[in-house]
């Protein structure tokens, strides 16, 4: 996807490393793999919101207990 990598620098809690390993290459791996999740989550939740806006234009107001389902079964 992308080239290469961005050095950022993050202030974790001690106990959070502690339970990740400690390991500086492991812990930048975690962080990533995890970073990567809910950008995951965030795209699946917009393109929700764009079906659900669709699907209102086409067939009227949406069952907000759907969504709420929809939502759940997307975390």
């Amino acid at each position: 996807m992308t080239q290469g990598k961005v050095r950022k620098t993050l202030t974790l809690d001690p106990e959070i490393i502690d339970a990740l390993g400690g390991d500086d290459v492991a812990l930048s791996t975690t962080i990533n793999e995890i970073l990567r999740g809910e950008v995951e989550r965030r795209q699946r939740a917009a393109a929700l919101g764009d079906l659900l806006a669709r699907l209102e234009e086409e067939r009227g107001p949406v069952d907000p207990d759907e969504v709420a389902e929809f939502r759940r079964l997307l975390r």
